[in-house]
């Protein structure tokens, strides 16, 4: 074989591993048959899941623009200069028995949950957060490797981006009841996660078990995984409802009447996690801006809050550490208590957080 032969093999076999990594990583979408059973729900149409308001770009107003794609490609000139502070954790880090309540806050929007004696981990992304290994990048690694994750009684996924579901993370859990948005089971099936461990939940619907309750909840935002399918799967919050707490766990939303709803009709909640850090005037309404923050946190009557969706990567175009101090800044006077914990800290509703990332000098 001549040497042009032999290189175009080489190439041809290399695209095509990429390709097939790629679209292992895209995981299945939906069925038609499941397509049509999602005909019969006020907020699906014409073949999508419609959010409860039309969601807004003004792409000539982003922030330290322009937000072209190829910035994911590469370090973030937002990100911190140096390694940020946080707790490692093994399998050894967790009691046997959950507790009643406690939190291990993992960075971005991953996190464990300690309830009544169960265990739910939450988004548990790990790596970077894109299809391809070097995009979007982390700042930093993460607090716990996926080998050493506890063992779980639920894994609570709020959508299929890549910053919230993680195919290698999620095949690396061998136990636990997925709980989901309608739709992203399809992708855990074609990942080898059995059916029977998978409950796909829609706006209103409720999964009880082991005394614990969740209930999907709607917010503005959108779903797109597979870059040709665009809100064929759903995007939730969750209200989850125990015998002794109320917690909101806010997915990737903007802000709308459906905090106000959720405190009404569930409220008040002990523990808020809402997402801080993916706003920018160019997409003004899929997420929180950090005065949002502090009102939605009013509107679900929450006693605590905890910052999520900040701290690993840059998806916003603003400085890392940007929306915590304009968060802290909105809630001073509001009575509205701001848990901020180290990656990998263990915190109860009672702890005395730090502004760990002050004075780094970065």
């Amino acid at each position: 074989m001549g040497i042009m032969a032999y290189t175009l093999v080489v190439v041809l076999a290399l695209a095509g591993t990429a390709c097939l990594h790629v679209l292992r990583e895209f995981g299945r979408g939906p069925s038609r048959a499941e397509m049509a059973s999602f005909e019969k729900l006020p907020y699906f149409r014409d073949g999508r899941f419609q959010s409860p308001a039309e969601i807004r770009y003004d792409f000539d107003n982003v922030r330290n623009g322009p937000a072209t794609w190829s910035r994911f490609l590469f370090p973030s000139r937002f990100a911190p200069q140096g390694r940020l502070p946080m707790v490692r954790l093994d399998k050894g880090s967790f009691p046997e028995t959950p507790d009643d309540f406690a939190v291990y806050w993992l960075g971005h929007s991953a996190a464990i949950l300690e309830l009544d004696g169960k265990r739910i981990i939450f988004d548990p992304v790990l790596g970077n957060a894109a299809m391809i290994p070097f995009a979007v990048p982390r700042f930093g690694p993460p607090p716990i490797r996926r080998k050493d994750l506890p063992r779980a009684d639920y894994i609570v996924i709020t959508h299929g981006h890549y910053d919230h579901l993680e195919r290698r993370t999620v095949q690396s859990i061998k136990s636990g009841h997925f709980i989901v948005p309608l739709g992203v089971g399809a992708a855990l099936r074609g990942w080898g996660i059995a059916p029977d461990r998978i409950t796909e939940l829609g706006w209103g619907d409720a999964f009880e078990s082991g005394g614990l309750k969740f209930i999907g909840h709607e917010g503005v935002h959108y779903a797109r995984r597979i870059p040709w399918r665009r809100d064929d799967t759903l995007w939730n919050s969750y209200i989850l409802l125990s015998e002794n707490k109320r917690i909101f766990w806010g997915g990737d939303v903007g802000y709308g009447e459906e905090f106000k709803s959720a405190g009404e009709k569930h409220g008040p909640f002990d523990l808020a996690a809402l997402e801080i850090d993916g706003w920018n005037p160019g997409w003004p309404n899929i997420h929180l801006f950090p005065g949002e923050v502090v009102q939605a946190a009013k509107d679900l009557r929450a006693r605590n809050v905890l910052p999520i969706h900040w701290g690993v990567f840059d998806l916003a175009l603003h400085p890392w550490h940007e929306s915590i101090d304009m968060v802290l800044d909105e809630a001073e006077g509001s009575g509205i208590n701001i848990l901020t914990p180290k990656m990998g800290e263990k915190i109860t509703l009672d702890s005395e957080t730090i502004k760990w990332w002050r004075g780094l000098g970065f």
